[in-house]
């Protein structure tokens, strides 16, 4: 309990600005789907194909050897290990996490060791919820529950917690692959946040598992 409730903590405390770096100003999203091409794998329905969602371009990519398929932004790389370790300085950092310049919007993935099966997923909710309350009593929340995702169950979790400098949206969404617990995060920070949550919950509806 006490390694899961760490794992959890870790994953959503690394999205923070770094120093010296230009903050861009939040224009009104736009509502913009625009399909080009197509690529990635889905359990039930159509290939995930590229998107434009007030005006980001959002790329399928294919993670964790195959096993998940998501849009991302085309801008967007994959962390380094030095900027990993720093921003996620426990040894329970994520699988992988993939930023933006200055590392204020992170989209991290971790493959857990923590076995769960899919019958356990209501439970698991009830954990990490109460973990999240534990850990961050002033969060402002806007949605805990377990939601559907191209006819999947995933735990979902959106909060907006402090940091050091600024506040930081966390979307969380959980589920089983393998019989193991499977996170993604969208982490953004409040100056950005209006910018990105129209994108978010594209990534976030783009998931798709395969077995």
């Amino acid at each position: 309990m006490q390694r899961f409730t760490i794992l959890l903590f870790v994953f959503v405390a690394g999205c923070r600005e770094q120093p010296g770096a230009p903050t861009a100003a939040t224009p009104q999203v736009e509502r913009v789907d625009e399909v080009v091409g197509t690529e990635g794998h889905s359990a039930n329905g159509p290939q995930l194909s590229e998107a434009i969602v007030g005006g980001i371009v959002l790329k399928p990519n294919v993670v964790i050897d195959g096993k998940l398929s998501l849009l991302l932004p085309e801008d967007f790389s994959e962390m380094d290990e030095e900027r990993l370790k720093l921003k996620y300085p426990n040894e329970l950092r994520p699988t992988l996490v993939y930023t933006n310049e200055s590392a204020a919007i992170n989209v991290a993935i971790n493959h857990t060791t923590k076995r769960m099966r899919r019958s356990e997923i209501d439970a698991f909710h009830k954990q990490m919820e109460g973990t999240y309350r534990k850990f961050h009593p002033t969060a402002t929340w806007f949605h805990s529950g377990v939601v559907d995702i191209d006819g999947r169950d995933w735990i979902k979790l959106d909060l907006r917690t402090p940091a050091s400098d600024t506040e930081i949206r966390n979307i969380m969404v959980g589920t089983s692959v393998d019989g193991r617990l499977l996170l993604v995060s969208f982490n953004v920070t409040m100056q950005l946040e209006d910018q990105w949550l129209e994108a978010a919950e594209t990534i976030i509806q783009s998931l798709r598992v395969r077995d």
